[in-house]
């Protein structure tokens, strides 16, 4: 498949290259989740609380968030590949150094700068996607990646046991930095150059700022910059507040939760496949609609379930609120990217931050108190406003953009405005 002719990369995409952005997407994941099986004896090895511990994985995401607001305007002015091969190579010596780490002090600022290592996986590679793959090429990425990153957490959490059987969290860092060198040295062979020098930004600070305040003035972006936001706050809403909800307010033990975990995993997977095998026949457009309706369905069983004290309801509006992840993420990545697509990078960028804040505030609202009503609160805000902010910021313009639309220069008005 080639890319576009007149602003697109120098060369045809390489078959191998979903693949290969694949693999990156699952390294991001196995990052914190790897050695989330041995965070107790991390909290021993240092003989600190269990808070600090689990903080060494907030401290990743908080870098992951930051990163990519700052490495993805970066790619615009420098290309994919240096921040790409740069980022992963930093984030192998950040795992080394986090293996040595003496106190957990020191600890915590390796894996923030670890978490900025990582960003530049996360935010390039959606910025190459929009590169090289035009409309509906793009949305059946996109739903690669999303599948790719609903089954590495369910993946991620067994090789960590796997892993344990042999070595502690320092050789699990270890593990990592190895998997890190090893995907830089394949992608240092494979992986092309998409944003070819003719189409960058100048890269200085006050260049880098314009190109992300110019994306923002893009409605069409920033109406499904707001669907991914809002999704964004029902996933973390259910990832920090469901193993509350089930285990101590419907009783499940920790193995069962864990099975209900991985099928909602399994219906994000489904749900990804589907919007691959769809898009070019009915486009983001409409697959969009479909996973705001069905996301705004499953909160209103969960609901149900709640005012019910009924299980079986509870998990399935769950399930169907939560694998619509599968249908809103790629379908709206596609069409945020498709509007911004000569400044991919700050749009990838804008993307990862956004969602990122809004799962950091959702997912304590929806713990609060221990109420399932607290995550059903959030979830069915986040699966109202989707839809709502996409109407109400993008109207009709919204509607018509195409994954392969260029971006209007800054004041010239979009197709139908």
């Amino acid at each position: 498949m080639s890319g576009p002719t007149a602003s697109g990369p120098p060369q045809p995409a390489p078959r191998h290259l979903v693949l290969l952005l694949a693999a990156f997407t699952a390294l991001v994941v196995f990052t914190t989740d790897v050695y989330m099986p041995v965070l107790p004896r991390l909290q021993d090895d240092f003989g600190t609380s269990a808070a600090a511990a689990a903080a060494t994985l907030s401290a990743v995401l908080v870098g992951v968030a930051g990163g990519q607001v700052v490495l993805g305007p970066l790619s615009d002015a420098v290309g994919r590949r240096l921040p790409l091969l740069g980022g992963v190579l930093a984030y192998a010596a950040a795992h080394v150094l986090s293996a040595l780490a003496p106190t957990i002090e020191a600890l915590l600022a390796l894996r923030f700068l670890t978490g900025l290592a990582a960003a530049a996986c996360i935010v390039v590679t959606r910025a190459i996607v929009a590169d090289v793959y035009p409309g509906a090429a793009a949305g059946r990425a996109f739903a690669t990646l999303g599948a790719v990153a609903a089954v590495a957490p369910v993946v991620a959490p067994l090789l960590g046991g796997l892993l344990a059987r042999f070595t502690g969290w320092r050789g699990m860092f270890v593990a990592l930095a190895g998997a890190a060198v090893v995907l830089a040295v394949v992608a240092a062979r494979a992986l092309p150059e998409t944003h070819p020098p003719e189409r960058r930004i100048a890269p200085r600070p006050g260049a880098i700022a314009r190109e992300l305040g110019t994306v923002l003035t893009v409605r069409p972006f920033l109406a499904y910059l707001a669907a991914i936001t809002a999704l964004g706050a029902v996933l973390f809403g259910y990832i920090g507040a469901s193993s509350f909800v089930l285990q101590e307010g419907y009783g499940l033990t920790p193995q069962q939760y864990s099975y209900v975990f991985a099928l909602n995993a399994v219906g994000i997977v489904a749900a990804s496949m589907t919007t691959r095998h769809l898009v070019a026949r009915v486009g983001s457009v409409r697959i969009l609609a479909a996973g705001h309706a069905s996301s705004a369905l499953g909160a209103a069983i969960l609901a149900v379930g709640v005012a019910t004290d009924a299980l079986a309801l509870v998990m399935a509006g769950l399930f169907l609120a939560i694998s619509c992840v599968g249908l809103v993420i790629p379908s709206a990545t596609t069409l945020a990217m498709g509007a911004s697509r000569d400044r991919a990078g700050a749009a990838s960028g804008l993307l990862g931050i956004f969602q990122f804040t809004a799962g950091a505030i959702a997912s304590p609202l929806a713990g609060a108190g221990g109420s399932a009503w607290s995550l059903v609160a959030v979830v069915g805000a986040g699966a109202v406003l989707g839809p709502l902010l996409v109407a109400l910021i993008g109207g009709r313009r919204a509607r018509r953009v195409d994954g392969a639309a260029p971006t209007p220069a800054p004041g010239e008005a979009l197709e139908g405005e």
